[in-house]
């Protein structure tokens, strides 16, 4: 592809038909907006610049697109008032410089399977052919509401005519328009600048520049697609949800193929972009979203949600794990009911149990926190034991502050660590402590306050509150319920 390229996507839309708030172009698919999967899949074409198209909910959809595409040339163009696609077109073109000389690739946000080889071949395909005007097209058995493409009498594309506006005979043509199109920047100008909206929906048809191109002389040609599934675009939840199923099963075979065992597929969740290694085994109720990488031989034994998480090789999950944008070493035993938030790095043979949750923790091989404790902004080094309760007190009511702890370190239950503070290695700290100052290398660390007793005074705190509607009278001490 010599041909310098520019690319249109068209995201404006509100999407009626999905009864939502939202833009239909931010709706997840597979753990994703479905916007975010069209625009990876252009720009892998390098086109510059790549313009979306935003109308409804503007900002966001930008958001979105900034964040699937990355640092690249990558602009917005606002289309005030939904007048059609020919009008959000002609909004993209105030993006693409006038002095711009090569083809414009245009498509639609709601179409999130298009495949990145695909365009390429159809591209190569139109250079191919010295069109001036090429367009995806594919036939359906049962056409509904599509465009149909009009050939003439010796089979040459003539022009595009939506299904509202076609006639019987029109209607009953199978090949239809896809709405992906490839035409040269200058002949896209002078053609939306021609389009007319004496139509049934009074709207500018993208459609029309086809039929336009022809009266021009150009060059028209329509490149027919073998698998029509890749072109399904979403207009209901119905139709996200029948896609979400066929994306699913998809991604489930090729694992199983490539030696993942998934106890129940139907229950399996898993995206697309995720790889996992073989002989691993996942269990039912999981969703595997983003960019996560899972080793081989590792088992999540179900009810699991991870999102850009690295495990490492031979791990166990177990039951109701959640954990995002972290990374987990191998050998390394979580859950169960155990939260790994962002930044969370365990560098192997770790251990980290039942409602453990931890935040931007760094924590060194072989160390543990296996009952009930909060380490978030924390460096721990290696070979350390946090027993059970223990809270790195991170907060200040406006800052973050970090609690380190160091190598072999024996942190007692239901201590609290008030950051910023740091512990040394080797260092035994007693249960119910709270560190409030820095601790040297091997010292034992303790806060104990005297024990003290008041005999009676139980008996005394019920005849004191005798009368309360809640004594119970029935109880030789009067204690309450």
């Amino acid at each position: 592809m010599d041909q310098p390229l520019a690319a249109i996507i068209l995201a404006a839309g509100l999407g009626t038909r999905m009864r939502s708030d939202r833009a239909k172009v931010l709706h997840e698919l597979a753990g994703e907006p479905m916007i975010g999967r069209v625009l990876r899949a252009v720009a892998t074409l390098n086109p510059h610049p790549l313009v979306v198209v935003v109308g409804h909910q503007a900002d966001q959809v930008r958001d979105v697109a900034h964040r699937a595409v990355g640092p690249r040339d990558l602009r917005c163009a606002p289309q005030s008032e939904q007048r059609g696609t020919g009008d959000a077109a002609r909004c993209a073109l105030t993006e693409i410089p006038e002095t711009f000389a090569g083809d414009v690739l245009i498509g639609y946000g709601d179409m999130p399977r298009i495949d990145p080889g695909t365009l390429r071949a159809f591209i190569d395909d139109h250079h191919g052919r010295g069109a001036d005007l090429s367009f995806i097209s594919v036939e359906l058995d049962v056409p509904a509401a599509y465009g149909r493409v009009v050939r003439d009498a010796v089979g040459a594309v003539a022009a595009i005519v939506e299904a509202r506006d076609a006639t019987p005979a029109q209607l009953a043509f199978k090949e239809i328009n896809t709405g992906i199109y490839l035409v040269g920047a200058a002949l896209l100008r002078t053609a939306l600048a021609q389009i007319r909206n004496d139509n049934a929906q009074r709207e500018f048809y993208l459609t029309d520049i086809v039929a336009i191109a022809r009266a021009h002389g150009r060059r028209v040609f329509a490149w027919r697609a073998h698998d029509d599934a890749e072109f399904a675009g979403i207009n209901s939840r119905e139709d996200l949800a029948r896609m979400e199923t066929q994306i699913r099963e998809e991604v489930n075979r090729r694992l199983m193929a490539a030696g993942v065992t998934l106890i129940d597929p139907a229950t399996a969740y898993i995206a697309p972009e995720v790889e996992i290694g073989r002989d691993t085994i996942i269990g039912p109720n999981v969703r595997i979203l983003g960019r996560t990488r899972i080793g081989a031989s590792v088992v999540i034994e179900g009810t699991a949600w991870l999102r850009d998480v690295t495990i490492g090789d031979r791990c166990q999950l177990k039951i109701c794990v959640r954990a995002e944008d972290c990374v987990i070493g191998e050998e390394s035993e979580i859950g169960p009911f155990a939260n790994l938030r962002a930044g969370t790095e365990l560098e192997g043979h770790n251990r980290i149990g039942n409602f453990v949750e931890t935040k931007k923790a760094r924590i060194g091989r072989g160390s543990k926190a296996s009952h009930l404790s909060y380490l978030g902004d924390a460096v721990i080094g290696r070979e350390t034991n946090v027993g059970c309760g223990v809270i790195t007190v991170n907060y200040d009511g406006y800052d973050k502050h970090v609690t380190r702890i160091g190598d072999r370190c024996m942190v007692g239950c239901d201590t609290q660590l008030i950051a910023p503070v740091k512990v040394g290695d080797d260092v035994y700290v007693a249960s119910g402590t709270t560190i409030v100052r820095d601790v040297e290398d091997g010292a034992l660390v303790m806060s104990h306050h005297p024990q003290r007793e008041k005999a009676g005074w139980t008996a005394n705190w019920h005849r004191r509150h005798a009368g309360h509607p809640k004594a119970r009278s029935d109880s030789g001490n009067g204690a309450a319920d």
